[in-house]
Protein backbone atom coordinates (compact mmCIF):
# COMPACT_ATOMS: atom_id res chain seq x y z
CA UNK A 1 0.00 0.00 0.00
CA UNK A 2 2.85 2.39 1.02
CA UNK A 3 4.77 1.60 -2.72
CA UNK A 4 1.83 2.14 -4.44
CA UNK A 5 0.77 5.68 -2.79
CA UNK A 6 4.33 6.72 -3.69
CA UNK A 7 4.12 5.51 -7.07
CA UNK A 8 1.46 7.37 -7.46
CA UNK A 9 2.31 11.03 -5.57
CA UNK A 10 5.95 10.39 -7.96
CA UNK A 11 3.56 10.42 -10.89
CA UNK A 12 1.65 13.06 -9.70
CA UNK A 13 5.20 15.30 -9.14
CA UNK A 14 6.68 14.28 -12.23
CA UNK A 15 3.27 15.05 -14.32
CA UNK A 16 2.76 18.59 -12.66
CA UNK A 17 7.11 19.28 -13.54
CA UNK A 18 6.98 18.41 -17.46
CA UNK A 19 3.39 20.15 -17.53
CA UNK A 20 4.36 23.10 -16.16
CA UNK A 21 6.31 26.04 -18.55
CA UNK A 22 9.83 26.67 -17.79
CA UNK A 23 10.43 29.87 -15.78
CA UNK A 24 10.28 32.89 -18.86
CA UNK A 25 12.45 35.37 -18.45
CA UNK A 26 14.81 37.61 -21.34
CA UNK A 27 17.94 35.69 -22.20
CA UNK A 28 21.19 37.16 -21.72
CA UNK A 29 22.90 35.58 -24.61
CA UNK A 30 21.88 34.99 -28.34
CA UNK A 31 21.35 36.02 -31.77
CA UNK A 32 19.97 38.84 -32.93
CA UNK A 33 19.14 38.81 -36.63
CA UNK A 34 18.41 42.07 -38.07
CA UNK A 35 15.08 43.11 -38.79
CA UNK A 36 14.00 39.67 -37.56
CA UNK A 37 14.43 38.28 -34.27
CA UNK A 38 16.20 38.86 -31.00
CA UNK A 39 17.08 35.73 -28.51
CA UNK A 40 13.68 34.77 -27.75
CA UNK A 41 10.90 36.60 -29.36
CA UNK A 42 10.73 37.80 -33.01
CA UNK A 43 9.01 40.89 -34.78
CA UNK A 44 5.31 40.26 -35.86
CA UNK A 45 4.95 37.92 -32.31
CA UNK A 46 1.67 38.76 -29.94
CA UNK A 47 2.37 40.38 -27.00
CA UNK A 48 0.91 37.33 -25.10
CA UNK A 49 3.89 35.57 -26.93
CA UNK A 50 6.61 37.95 -25.89
CA UNK A 51 5.31 37.33 -22.59
CA UNK A 52 4.98 33.26 -22.28
CA UNK A 53 8.87 33.90 -23.42
CA UNK A 54 9.95 37.06 -21.44
CA UNK A 55 7.15 36.68 -18.78
CA UNK A 56 5.47 39.43 -17.00
CA UNK A 57 7.26 43.20 -18.14
CA UNK A 58 8.89 45.42 -15.15
CA UNK A 59 7.19 48.60 -16.57
CA UNK A 60 4.98 49.62 -19.29
CA UNK A 61 4.40 53.45 -20.66
CA UNK A 62 2.33 55.35 -23.05
CA UNK A 63 -1.06 54.62 -24.66
CA UNK A 64 -1.94 51.23 -24.74
CA UNK A 65 0.90 50.25 -23.29
CA UNK A 66 2.80 50.52 -26.52
CA UNK A 67 6.45 50.16 -24.82
CA UNK A 68 7.71 48.16 -22.02
CA UNK A 69 11.08 47.26 -20.26
CA UNK A 70 12.19 43.71 -19.10
CA UNK A 71 15.38 42.98 -17.19
CA UNK A 72 17.60 40.65 -18.36
CA UNK A 73 16.70 37.05 -16.11
CA UNK A 74 14.75 39.19 -14.18
CA UNK A 75 17.15 40.92 -12.51
CA UNK A 76 17.23 44.89 -11.87
CA UNK A 77 20.67 46.70 -13.13
CA UNK A 78 21.25 44.22 -15.53
CA UNK A 79 20.70 45.87 -18.30
CA UNK A 80 17.07 46.16 -19.82
CA UNK A 81 15.51 45.65 -23.16
CA UNK A 82 12.71 47.71 -24.60
CA UNK A 83 9.69 46.21 -26.69
CA UNK A 84 7.40 48.46 -28.72
CA UNK A 85 4.38 47.15 -29.68
CA UNK A 86 1.20 48.00 -32.50
CA UNK A 87 -2.02 46.94 -32.83
CA UNK A 88 -3.05 43.64 -34.82
CA UNK A 89 -4.10 46.09 -37.79
CA UNK A 90 -1.20 48.30 -37.82
CA UNK A 91 -2.56 50.85 -35.64
CA UNK A 92 -1.72 52.20 -32.31
CA UNK A 93 -1.31 49.38 -29.39
CA UNK A 94 -4.25 48.51 -27.35
CA UNK A 95 -2.75 47.18 -24.59
CA UNK A 96 -4.59 43.52 -25.75
CA UNK A 97 -2.53 40.10 -25.87
CA UNK A 98 -3.53 40.32 -29.80
CA UNK A 99 -1.21 43.46 -29.98
CA UNK A 100 2.03 42.57 -31.96
CA UNK A 101 5.57 43.11 -31.51
CA UNK A 102 7.05 46.02 -33.82
CA UNK A 103 10.55 46.70 -32.16
CA UNK A 104 13.25 46.01 -29.71
CA UNK A 105 15.91 48.08 -28.17
CA UNK A 106 18.10 47.56 -25.64
CA UNK A 107 21.47 48.73 -23.53
CA UNK A 108 24.38 48.19 -22.12
CA UNK A 109 25.28 46.16 -20.18
CA UNK A 110 23.43 43.67 -22.18
CA UNK A 111 26.24 42.33 -24.00
CA UNK A 112 25.32 38.96 -24.75
CA UNK A 113 22.97 39.40 -27.80
CA UNK A 114 25.26 39.47 -30.76
CA UNK A 115 24.31 40.50 -34.18
CA UNK A 116 24.60 37.84 -37.78
CA UNK A 117 27.40 40.75 -38.07
CA UNK A 118 29.21 39.54 -34.52
CA UNK A 119 28.20 43.38 -33.91
CA UNK A 120 26.93 44.08 -29.81
CA UNK A 121 27.14 46.39 -27.08
CA UNK A 122 30.68 45.86 -26.23
CA UNK A 123 31.99 45.94 -29.98
CA UNK A 124 29.84 49.42 -30.28
CA UNK A 125 31.27 51.21 -27.17
CA UNK A 126 34.89 50.06 -28.02
CA UNK A 127 34.83 50.62 -31.69
CA UNK A 128 31.90 52.31 -33.60
CA UNK A 129 33.76 52.16 -36.76
CA UNK A 130 33.57 48.21 -36.61
CA UNK A 131 29.84 48.74 -36.60
CA UNK A 132 30.29 51.32 -39.84
CA UNK A 133 32.21 48.37 -41.26
CA UNK A 134 29.62 45.58 -40.51
CA UNK A 135 26.77 47.44 -41.89
CA UNK A 136 28.58 49.49 -45.12
CA UNK A 137 25.11 50.56 -46.25
CA UNK A 138 23.83 52.26 -43.36
CA UNK A 139 23.25 55.74 -43.04
CA UNK A 140 25.91 57.18 -40.37
CA UNK A 141 25.35 60.34 -38.33
CA UNK A 142 27.85 62.17 -36.41
CA UNK A 143 27.42 64.49 -33.27
CA UNK A 144 28.30 68.42 -34.01
CA UNK A 145 32.18 68.03 -32.46
CA UNK A 146 32.54 64.82 -35.03
CA UNK A 147 32.27 61.19 -32.97
CA UNK A 148 29.64 59.11 -34.14
CA UNK A 149 26.06 59.07 -32.86
CA UNK A 150 23.95 56.86 -34.95
CA UNK A 151 24.11 54.00 -37.48
CA UNK A 152 21.12 52.85 -38.97
CA UNK A 153 20.55 50.33 -41.46
CA UNK A 154 17.73 50.90 -42.71
CA UNK A 155 16.87 47.78 -44.90
CA UNK A 156 18.09 45.40 -42.59
CA UNK A 157 16.34 46.57 -39.93
CA UNK A 158 19.15 47.54 -37.27
CA UNK A 159 20.55 50.37 -35.65
CA UNK A 160 23.20 51.73 -33.12
CA UNK A 161 22.78 54.87 -31.41
CA UNK A 162 25.74 56.23 -29.08
CA UNK A 163 23.98 58.82 -26.34
CA UNK A 164 26.19 61.25 -24.74
CA UNK A 165 25.52 61.86 -21.54
CA UNK A 166 27.12 65.71 -20.92
CA UNK A 167 27.26 65.38 -16.70
CA UNK A 168 29.69 61.82 -16.57
CA UNK A 169 31.36 62.56 -20.02
CA UNK A 170 30.34 58.78 -20.76
CA UNK A 171 28.19 57.14 -23.59
CA UNK A 172 25.67 54.27 -23.42
CA UNK A 173 25.59 52.01 -26.69
CA UNK A 174 21.71 51.37 -27.75
CA UNK A 175 21.04 48.63 -30.51
CA UNK A 176 17.69 47.69 -31.85
CA UNK A 177 15.63 45.71 -34.73
CA UNK A 178 12.57 46.70 -36.25
CA UNK A 179 11.04 46.39 -39.64
CA UNK A 180 13.19 46.82 -42.52
CA UNK A 181 12.24 49.78 -45.07
CA UNK A 182 14.06 51.94 -47.69
CA UNK A 183 16.37 54.35 -46.50
CA UNK A 184 15.42 58.12 -46.36
CA UNK A 185 16.92 60.48 -49.08
CA UNK A 186 20.28 62.17 -47.85
CA UNK A 187 19.58 65.28 -45.76
CA UNK A 188 21.17 67.75 -47.35
CA UNK A 189 23.71 69.83 -45.26
CA UNK A 190 23.17 73.27 -44.94
CA UNK A 191 24.61 76.34 -43.54
CA UNK A 192 21.96 79.89 -42.47
CA UNK A 193 22.36 83.02 -40.75
CA UNK A 194 20.28 82.60 -38.16
CA UNK A 195 20.97 86.92 -36.70
CA UNK A 196 22.91 89.46 -36.86
CA UNK A 197 23.05 92.34 -33.91
CA UNK A 198 24.95 94.97 -34.59
CA UNK A 199 25.55 97.69 -31.88
CA UNK A 200 27.21 101.14 -31.55
CA UNK A 201 29.32 101.61 -28.77
CA UNK A 202 30.98 105.13 -28.00
CA UNK A 203 34.03 105.61 -25.68
CA UNK A 204 36.28 109.46 -25.32
CA UNK A 205 33.84 110.73 -28.79
CA UNK A 206 35.14 107.55 -30.69
CA UNK A 207 32.47 105.52 -32.60
CA UNK A 208 32.30 101.79 -32.92
CA UNK A 209 30.12 99.86 -34.61
CA UNK A 210 30.01 95.90 -33.46
CA UNK A 211 28.30 92.87 -35.36
CA UNK A 212 27.68 89.50 -34.06
CA UNK A 213 26.38 87.18 -36.92
CA UNK A 214 24.78 83.91 -35.89
CA UNK A 215 25.85 80.58 -38.09
CA UNK A 216 23.61 77.68 -37.39
CA UNK A 217 23.96 74.26 -39.19
CA UNK A 218 20.48 72.80 -41.07
CA UNK A 219 20.20 70.80 -37.64
CA UNK A 220 20.05 74.66 -36.00
CA UNK A 221 23.17 73.42 -34.04
CA UNK A 222 26.38 75.88 -34.22
CA UNK A 223 28.07 76.38 -36.83
CA UNK A 224 31.89 76.15 -36.05
CA UNK A 225 34.94 77.49 -38.18
CA UNK A 226 32.44 78.81 -41.00
CA UNK A 227 34.23 81.41 -43.51
CA UNK A 228 31.30 84.18 -43.49
CA UNK A 229 32.12 86.68 -45.85
CA UNK A 230 30.18 90.34 -45.74
CA UNK A 231 30.07 93.81 -46.78
CA UNK A 232 29.72 96.75 -45.04
CA UNK A 233 27.70 100.03 -46.64
CA UNK A 234 29.24 103.22 -45.12
CA UNK A 235 27.19 106.17 -45.12
CA UNK A 236 29.38 108.16 -48.06
CA UNK A 237 28.36 105.43 -50.22
CA UNK A 238 31.73 103.42 -50.06
CA UNK A 239 31.45 99.37 -50.05
CA UNK A 240 34.10 97.52 -47.71
CA UNK A 241 34.47 93.64 -47.56
CA UNK A 242 35.34 92.04 -44.47
CA UNK A 243 35.84 88.30 -43.23
CA UNK A 244 35.48 86.21 -40.27
CA UNK A 245 35.56 82.38 -39.39
CA UNK A 246 32.55 81.15 -36.56
CA UNK A 247 33.72 80.79 -33.22
CA UNK A 248 32.52 77.60 -31.10
CA UNK A 249 29.25 79.34 -30.67
CA UNK A 250 28.90 79.97 -34.14
CA UNK A 251 28.82 83.42 -33.73
CA UNK A 252 31.39 85.57 -36.83
CA UNK A 253 32.48 88.84 -35.16
CA UNK A 254 32.81 92.20 -37.65
CA UNK A 255 33.65 95.63 -36.66
CA UNK A 256 33.54 99.43 -37.60
CA UNK A 257 36.03 101.65 -35.95
CA UNK A 258 36.15 105.16 -35.94
CA UNK A 259 32.92 104.94 -37.56
CA UNK A 260 31.28 108.35 -38.98
CA UNK A 261 27.86 109.54 -38.15
CA UNK A 262 25.18 108.30 -40.58
CA UNK A 263 23.58 104.36 -41.50
CA UNK A 264 25.45 101.64 -41.93
CA UNK A 265 24.49 98.19 -43.09
CA UNK A 266 26.32 95.65 -43.10
CA UNK A 267 25.20 92.45 -45.90
CA UNK A 268 25.91 88.86 -46.05
CA UNK A 269 27.73 87.74 -49.12
CA UNK A 270 28.88 84.43 -48.66
CA UNK A 271 29.34 81.46 -46.08
CA UNK A 272 31.99 78.92 -46.40
CA UNK A 273 31.83 75.60 -44.39
CA UNK A 274 33.16 72.26 -45.57
CA UNK A 275 30.24 69.50 -46.63
CA UNK A 276 27.45 72.17 -46.88
CA UNK A 277 25.62 74.44 -48.95
CA UNK A 278 24.93 78.15 -47.74
CA UNK A 279 21.11 78.83 -47.50
CA UNK A 280 20.74 81.98 -48.34
CA UNK A 281 17.11 82.07 -49.17
CA UNK A 282 16.84 81.24 -45.55
CA UNK A 283 19.11 83.19 -44.07
CA UNK A 284 19.21 86.80 -42.30
CA UNK A 285 21.44 88.30 -45.05
CA UNK A 286 21.84 92.56 -43.85
CA UNK A 287 21.01 94.73 -41.17
CA UNK A 288 21.40 98.33 -40.74
CA UNK A 289 22.32 100.94 -37.81
CA UNK A 290 21.82 104.65 -37.64
CA UNK A 291 25.34 106.23 -35.38
CA UNK A 292 24.48 109.64 -34.26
Amino acid sequence: MFRRTFLIVLTVALTVQLASPAFAAVPDEGVVVEGESVPGIALGDTRAQVEDSYGEPRSCQSAGNASCTYDIDGVPGSGHVWISYRSADGGIATGSPEDVLSGVSWYEPVSGWTTTAGINTTVAAENPQAVIDAYPDAVVTYTSWGSVYSVTAYEQGFSVIWIPNFYSGTTTVRMGIGYPRPAPPPVELRTVVADIDLTVLKAKGVRQIRAFVKVEKHTTLAAYGADVTATWAYPDGSAHTARANTSNSGYAYFEVNDAARGSYTLSIDDVVLDGHRFDDANSVLSASIRVK
